[in-house]
């Protein structure tokens, strides 16, 4: 075992990791609470704009994806120079897509929100947002794989403070122009654009200060004189399948987005709202099945097929349990949840019937985080993108229009389609890994 690298366990990675996510996710609640005093508009214009960029920004993460799990494996193979010459290679390649999509953004975006039936009266905000939060898509293309070396190696703790120093940063950013604190310019979701793009630029500068001052990199005397193919084969076979099947997740939400918006400017906001409440719900299951990737690796790499079977479907069941728990809670408090920020009595009555479906949808969401991570960390990457698609595409978007535009249920009636589409494929990957056949896919040689 190395210097820098220590085994930890599924509690010593989780915790830090839901800290980390709950921060991550306060920075987009507290942009949708502090601009829910500026305007109902801006908090539409941002999340539409959001959307988009959501959609863009899950390019990166084919990279990331493949940088835990390659790096994870090898470490629990002790191979630690190879694992730091996958982060290395997995750093140069997000900077090359983020530079890349970086110029996509600003070009394309205004064709994009068309194509989402932005309403009129929010376009030319959404568009000036989306350009200026688009354009540094690089800072947000680097940032997931310093984390994931961080995560690789164990230092999950170092990543939840940098977070914290993200979120203060973000808050004091949108405080001074939303509010126009000491004289500065009140440009609402303009300013919010810029505080969330410079306390991005200062994420990535610690992430890779810590992994500097923590991480020994070696290399093998050749890395620099070859062309790392292998290196970037193993990245694209975990990676694309992830990113395709993000792509698949995001596309189908911009679609879902495009029925959402002939619902009206209400249903734009309801939505945002429901939406930045769910993530708070989800977040322990997300964190557990992140930290469970990562011992998932690392029994791959030793050959513990049977540590992997047992320690993942022990973290699905506390995922389920814990998720569904909180749904139920926010479900009999949401007139004071939705209250945190509006006071209009048709989004708290809205609000209120999305969260009572959410309490199933919760269900099949716990077991589809875990048990995707857990497929994908030991190398059967292909099943849940396959089936992604079809839950996406061949299930959700059908289900919504059906249920929520042509039976007139609306906002309620695609809901209804997102609960179908999470607990069908949360089924489907429960069955998938009792079948045990990912035990043969590791990428170590």
């Amino acid at each position: 075992m190395s210097d820098n690298f220590e085994r930890k366990s599924l509690k010593q990675l989780a915790w830090p990791i839901f800290i980390e996510l709950t921060l991550f996710m306060l920075m987009g609640m507290v942009d949708t609470f502090m601009l829910s005093a500026y305007s109902d508009s801006a908090v539409a214009a941002v999340g539409m704009s959001n959307q988009v960029i959501n959609l863009i920004a899950v390019m990166f993460n084919f990279v990331a994806a493949g940088t835990v799990i390659l790096m994870s494996q090898n470490l629990g193979a002790n191979h630690h120079q190879k694992a730091c010459e996958v982060g290395i290679v997995s750093i140069g390649a997000n900077l090359i897509i983020g530079v890349i999509l970086s110029m996509v953004m600003v070009v394309c975006s205004k064709y994009i929100l068309d194509f989402m039936n932005t309403p009129d009266e929010i376009m030319n905000t959404t568009v000036t947002y989306t350009k200026i939060v688009g354009s540094f898509l690089f800072l947000m293309a680097i940032q997931p794989v310093l984390s994931g070396i961080l995560r690789s190696y164990g230092y999950t703790k170092q990543s939840m403070i940098i977070t914290l120093i993200a979120n203060i940063i973000n808050i004091f950013g949108n405080a001074l122009f939303i509010y126009g604190l000491f004289g500065a310019p009140e440009l609402g979701p303009i300013g919010v654009a810029i505080s969330t793009v410079f306390s991005r630029f200062i994420t990535v500068l610690l992430i890779a200060f810590i992994i500097v001052r923590k991480i020994d990199f070696s290399f093998s005397e050749q890395f620099f004189k070859r062309w790392p193919i292998q290196d970037i084969k193993n990245i694209l076979k975990i990676g694309v399948p992830s990113a395709l099947e993000q792509v698949a997740y995001s596309s189908s939400q911009v679609v879902i987005l495009s029925f959402v918006s002939l619902l009206g400017t209400l249903a734009i906001t309801t939505r945002v709202y429901t939406s930045n409440l769910s993530m708070f719900i989800y977040l322990f299951s997300l964190a557990i099945a992140q930290a469970n990737q990562v011992l998932v690796g690392y029994f791959i790499g030793e050959e513990k097929n049977e540590e992997v079977y047992k320690q993942t479907f022990k973290t699905q069941g506390l995922a389920v349990a814990v998720s569904l728990t909180l749904s139920i809670v926010a479900y009999f408090g949401s007139d004071l949840l939705f209250g945190i920020f509006t006071n209009d009595p048709a989004i708290l009555s809205l609000g209120k019937s999305l969260l009572l479906v959410n309490t199933v949808l919760e269900i099949g969401r716990a077991s589809n985080l875990v048990l995707t991570n857990a497929l994908k960390a030991a190398g059967d990457v292909n099943y849940p993108f396959i089936f992604g698609i079809v839950g996406m595409w061949l299930i959700c978007i059908p289900v919504a229009y059906i249920l929520g535009i042509h039976f007139n249920l609306g906002l309620v009636g695609i809901w209804i389609a997102f609960a179908v589409d999470e607990c069908f494929r949360g089924l489907i990957f429960t069955f998938r890994f009792k079948s045990k056949k990912w035990t043969d896919k590791s990428f170590i040689s």
